[in-house]
């Protein structure tokens, strides 16, 4: 064999070495990915407004941070769906029209729903809120 042959050889696993101990050692971890899904605790809810004639028609929808195949966990979520119900009702209702009329309403309504379902449930495994349905009347 000659010399360039032989170079070449020995370039190709010293830089197969040095791929191998950075795949295997020196790579960073991958992170594992938290896994969401959504949960629809029933049907839409309407309820009357604070100190006003005015209704408003809400379908709320909870991400969690738990994989869709979690059944113990849905389970849960379904056994206390009155709760929860109860929970979007009642935090509806103590609204005022001006407050449901305001800038960003929803956001507002999704960070105080989502803390008050998790303490009622107590749970912290609701990380956001989306409304699928909104209507002031």
């Amino acid at each position: 064999m000659n010399k360039k042959a032989l170079a070449v050889i020995v370039l190709l696993i010293v830089a197969a070495a040095a791929a191998a101990i950075y795949f295997l050692v020196l790579a960073p971890a991958s992170v594992p990915v938290e896994a969401f899904s959504a949960y629809m605790p029933g049907d839409y809810v309407i309820t009357n407004i604070k100190d006003s004639q005015y209704l408003i028609k809400a379908t709320v929808v909870l991400e969690v941070n738990r994989p869709a195949d979690d059944e113990e966990f849905y389970r849960y979520l379904e056994e206390n769906q009155h709760i929860i119900r109860d929970v979007i009702v009642m935090t509806l209702r103590s609204k005022t029209y001006d407050e449901l009329m305001a800038e960003d309403p929803k956001a507002l309504l999704a960070d105080e729903l989502i803390t008050k379902i998790n303490q009622k449930l107590q749970i912290d495994n609701v990380k956001d809120i989306y409304f699928a349905d909104y209507v002031v009347n």
